[in-house]
Parts: C-alpha cells; structure tokens; sequence
C-alpha cells in the first residue's frame, strides 16, 4: 500500500505523497480548501490511480479551511476513491473533521495518529478486494 519511494507533488496549496494505493495531503497554512483545489486533485488522481482503488489520506498538521460542501460535488472516482482518513493533532481539528463526515458519501474516520490512518487505509483496501 505505502511504496517505500513516493511521488512527492508540491501545489500551490498542499504537498502531496503519491503512494500505490494511497495519497497524503497535507494542506498548507491559511488555505481555503474548495471545489478549485478539489478538482485539482482530481486531475492528479486521474494520473496517478487511473483505473486503480485508492484512500487519501488528510494530514491537518496545518490549521486551514474546507468548505464542506464542496464533497457534495460530484466526481468521476465512485469506484476508484475508497474512503478518507483524517489525520488530527488537536480537538477541535477532530471534532471539525466529524462534522465534514456528514457531507462525505465514502468511508470517512479520524485518527490521531498516522499509523491508525495507515491501518484504516489498508483495512479499507483490503475488503475491496
């Protein structure tokens, strides 16, 4: 699942770690996170999970805005996108991220750590199979 070399991605608003079957994304300070980013991690997902069962992985070390609604808008990985786990360092980061939950239409979990997120992830792909 994690490949031991990812593809590091650096975009205006976040870095991203392309692995096998995952992606980290970790926003950047300040950012509004709304359809534009959106759309643009769809065109890298289309390049690098095409055809392909992925999870994303939200890293929020850094403290920024997702409008959520923007997951109800509809996208073109209804069988490639598993699911979203969500990586939090603080309560409030926590609990923001189950409020998102009830906007996302995947499988969705919020962790503390990035080894529960891992364990999610590859739980996740693994009963796709």
């Amino acid at each position: 699942m994690l490949s031991p070399n990812p593809v590091l991605l650096e975009l205006d608003f976040c870095t991203l770690e392309i692995h096998e079957n995952c992606v980290i994304s970790t926003i950047k300070e300040g950012v509004l996170f709304d359809k534009k980013e959106r759309k643009k991690l769809y065109e890298i997902f289309d390049k690098y999970f095409e055809e392909k069962q992925f999870v994303y992985i939200s890293n929020r070390k850094n403290d920024y805005t997702v409008n959520p609604t923007s997951y109800l808008q509809e996208d073109d990985f209804s069988n490639q996108l598993l699911g979203m786990a969500v990586l939090c360092y603080s309560k409030s980061s926590y609990n923001t991220a189950l409020f998102e939950k009830q906007f996302y239409k995947r499988a969705f979990n919020v962790f503390y750590t990035v080894e529960a997120c891992k364990l999610w992830a590859k739980e996740i792909l693994l009963n796709q199979n």
